[in-house]
């Protein structure tokens, strides 16, 4: 009877812990997009999220937001006759509300040689921007089970 109280109790505790952890890693993501990333900053952002990136002159805030992400690569440790490719699709809005739709690839794209990294230059409003797609990642046949797929980027104002 008594061993039963135990596992219970420690059951409680250690489910108790994680809760914990979660909520610390939730007000750290939080407090990050709330105060925005500073540009030239590699970041990650997830389908459906939303990021702020701040700094310089006005207009001095660029939302991105991720409305699609494919990944057809070539999984890791397989031997594929195509390599694949990992595409991204921006929406990208300054301050003044000017937006942008904008779409990234890197592997096989377009019929080209496949690339590791992915570097357009755009103009929303008034500035220009040069966005970097570095990676897509967890990269395919190396996932976790609770790994979700996230471009890594970095956007400089120009």
């Amino acid at each position: 009877m008594i061993t039963k109280y135990f596992y219970l109790i420690l059951a409680m505790f250690l489910w108790n812990c994680q809760s914990d952890s979660d909520l610390l890693n939730e007000t750290a993501a939080t407090k990050t997009s709330a105060e925005g990333i500073p540009f030239k900053q590699e970041f990650s952002i997830k389908m459906g999220e939303q990021v702020i990136l701040t700094g310089g002159e006005a207009p001095r805030k660029l939302h991105l937001w991720l409305k699609e992400l494919n990944d057809s690569r070539c999984p890791a440790n397989a031997t594929c006759v195509h390599y694949g490719a990992a595409s991204i699709l921006l929406s990208a809005s300054n301050s003044q509300g000017k937006n942008d739709t904008i779409e990234m690839c890197i592997g096989g794209c377009y019929n080209q040689e496949p690339r590791n990294t992915h570097t357009i230059t755009t103009q929303i409003g008034q500035v220009t921007y040069k966005i970097t797609l570095k990676e897509i990642r967890p990269f395919p046949g190396l996932e976790q089970d609770a790994d979700t797929k996230q471009a890594v980027l970095q956007v400089e104002k120009l």
